[in-house]
């Protein structure tokens, strides 16, 4: 590609007033043939148009289109609308069909029902997001407000190249991709690019090149399957063949595989051949972290500024995990855009208007400096841009999933509530919360029946639902969303001082509970049960994309959510241990040592004769198989009882509660054989002889 052209600017053009009118002006300067080469997102769109649905738009990443076409007036989707631009390529036009811009903000869009919780109905969400658009728009660079009187032209791109080419910046990634699996071992490669530049095609090249040349097999790990379309789209069709679906793919006498994050923890170290983990930003450190213990050749891949998460918040995370397990790894980033110029307006539009390029800025270490807490409200935070990059960046940094709708409800859904940390003037910490519940006694009926699922209310509904806690419909929750300190202020204290200051809030506010939601791991189980919040229920299945499973916390803030709080802990805690049996089995054993602790085990009482048998067991002159009942009832008093750091409880919970087998448990634990097991066993058993003693 060098030497060619470089593509021409794109354009946004803001075709607005009537909706009609504007699907005219657009249709009628556009032929039949024109139609296969245009990207139309609404849900219904004029003759011989093949309208897109907004929820479809991510399935054209890495496509192409010449023309791109939004009708706004059935919704502006700001994920579908920042995908799409994505495939638009340069010299073409961006259309966005819209009501005049001093009436779009107030404008009733279809795409806020997505937000407005019940009993909230579109007309009850804020403008303040459109308001932000079109005060960013409206005399920004490459964009033309269209009106009846305007002599703006549609403008297709030019054709695309027939014959595929990479450019000297992506073939020098390929190569260095292809080194990763021929050459050392243990030497990962991490590939970056902002949108746009062929990150994806790059990996699909490389794979079809190393799996030609005699590789038994590449595993593509991403959080859906929508994500790995572009890279095995390009690896078929370097390969000679057709994408059917992204599955597992023979090319030469290899094999491209897909593998979501919760499935390719299961599988047999190194067993899955070189791994690419596309658009790794999107994934949790802790599951990259596995994928290095376990696998010798890896690429990660990742969208530095994007709607899959950040980019830059992945590197400053992950940089510490690849420096302790694999300190040889290696970068590379992609620069060159493929599809557009390099100082394109509407790239600059698209990451200023959803601030997809907000960094984390420097803070100075001042040890002594004072940390104030402000509740801060969406017209302020929409009408200070600074502010608002400063806030969403640190959301971004901390979290592995942020997309554009997630600005969209920031600043425009009545539910949610927004507390800064600042230091010395500077945010130092951010805090989201969303109300839930307080349902009336005909809804929380029509719910507990399974006849209605309102929208909103995640924690609410699913306590009352899957938890039998059905007062929590009726009693008002505080979700706590998303909470972010500043990565050089971490573990100061400011995430405790923003949860003191929305309980004060809420208590003022008749809040019966604060409440949480996370894929449990060990750092973050600490944290909230630090912040006095209590486990009430573990999801069983395992979200794909987290490859955890969902833990739901509450902390009483009144009488009444105090005493919920107790309870719910209670009923969790009384049934852990049987469900750490059944479908809990995968659950970490560390984390399920630690959710035992405190139980109350009034309800597993050891008679004499059990202690008796124990302290056989534990003599060695009884065999464990032959009292399981007795040592299940011993291990959870021992959970319930002993702090479990290490791996010496956790291997007892993994055996005895959880049913493990002893493969399994020798491999999780380097434990040699089912005698190694029994001689552990005895020693916790001598160990902590006095809680049975105490028991008995």
């Amino acid at each position: 590609m060098d030497g060619v052209s470089p593509p021409a600017h794109r354009r946004l053009l803001l075709v607005t007033g009537d909706r009609a009118w504007g699907e005219a002006w657009a249709t009628r300067q556009l032929v039949s043939d024109d139609f296969a080469d245009t990207l139309w997102i609404a849900s219904t769109a004029g003759p011989g148009i093949a309208a897109v649905a907004a929820r479809k738009a991510v399935q054209h990443l890495g496509g192409e289109c010449r023309l791109l076409v939004v009708d706004a007036h059935q919704g502006f989707n700001p994920d579908a609308f920042a995908a799409a631009l994505g495939t638009l390529r340069g010299g073409g036009d961006c259309v966005v069909m819209a009501p005049a811009l001093a009436d779009w903000p107030s404008f009733d869009d279809p795409d806020k029902a997505r937000f407005a919780a019940y009993p909230h109905e579109i007309g009850d969400m804020q403008g303040h997001f459109l308001a932000r658009l079109c005060r960013l728009w409206r005399d920004a660079p490459g964009v033309h407000i269209v009106t009846p009187q305007s002599p703006v032209t549609l403008r297709m791109a030019p054709p695309a190249a027939v014959a595929f080419q990479l450019s000297n910046d992506q073939a020098a990634a390929v190569a260095a991709v292809e080194r990763v699996a021929r050459g050392h071992a243990r030497r990962p490669l991490v590939l970056t690019a902002d949108r746009g530049r062929g990150k994806s095609t790059v990996l699909g090249v490389a794979a079809a090149r190393l799996l030609a040349a005699g590789l038994p097999r590449i595993t593509v790990v991403a959080p859906h399957r929508t994500a790995a379309a572009t890279l095995f789209r390009h690896a078929m069709a370097h390969a000679g063949q057709s994408l059917h679906e992204v599955a597992d793919v023979p090319i030469g006498t290899g094999q491209l595989c897909f593998r979501l994050p919760a499935d390719c923890l299961a599988e047999t170290p190194g067993g899955l051949g070189l791994v690419m983990v596309d658009e790794a930003a999107a994934i949790p450190v802790g599951v990259l972290a596995q994928l290095l213990e376990n696998h010798n050749r890896l690429v990660f891949a990742s969208t530095v500024h994007g709607y899959e998460g950040s980019g830059r918040g992945f590197e400053l995370r992950f940089k510490s995990t690849l420096d302790r397990l694999m300190p040889q790894w290696r970068s590379r980033q992609l620069t060159q855009p493929l599809r557009w110029a390099a100082d394109d307006p509407l790239e600059a539009l698209l990451n200023r208007a959803f601030v997809l390029d907000a960094d984390l800025e420097d803070l100075p270490d001042e040890q002594d400096a004072d940390v104030r807490i402000d509740k801060v409200d969406q017209r302020q935070l929409a009408a200070d841009e600074p502010l608002l990059r400063r806030v969403f960046g640190l959301l971004v940094n901390a979290h592995y999933q942020t997309r554009p709708s997630d600005l969209r409800q920031l600043l425009d859904n009545p539910d949610v509530h927004l507390w800064l940390a600042r230091r010395g003037g500077l945010v130092a910490g951010v805090l989201l919360a969303i109300t839930e519940g307080g349902f009336d006694a005909p809804m929380a009926a029509k719910v507990l029946d399974g006849g209605r699922r309102p929208r909103g209310h995640l924690l609410a509904q699913s306590l009352a639902v899957h938890a039998g806690l059905d007062a929590c419909l009726g009693q008002r929750v505080l979700r706590i969303q998303r909470i972010a300190v500043h990565p050089a202020l971490r573990r100061r204290g400011i995430g405790g001082l923003l949860l003191d200051a929305v309980a004060q809030w809420g208590s003022a506010n008749s809040a019966d509970l604060l409440g949480c939601t996370f894929g449990i791991e060990r750092s973050l189980l600490d944290f909230w049960q630090a912040a006095g919040f209590a486990a009430v229920r573990l999801g069983v299945r395992i979200d794909p994309a987290s490859a955890a499973h969902s833990l739901f916390m509450l902390r009483g803030l009144g009488e009444r959510g105090s005493t919920l709080t107790r309870e719910a802990g209670q009923r969790f805690l009384a049934a852990l241990p049987w469900t750490l049996g059944a479908g809990l089995r995968d659950l970490d054993s560390h984390l399920a040592s630690l959710l035992l602790q405190g139980r109350d085990c009034a309800d597993l009482p050891l008679t004499a004769d059990d202690v008796v048998a124990i302290e056989r067991i534990a003599g060695g002159a009884r065999q464990p198989a032959t009292a399981d009942a007795i040592l299940w009832r011993a291990v959870v008093r021992l959970a319930a009882s002993v702090n479990g750091q290490g791996d010496g409880l956790a291997l007892l919970v993994a055996w005895q509660l959880q049913h493990r087998t002893t493969a399994q448990i020798c491999a999780a634990f380097a434990v040699c054989g089912r005698d190694a097991l029994e001689d552990h066993l005895r020693d916790v058993l001598v160990q902590h002889r006095n809680i049975f003693l105490s028991s008995g």
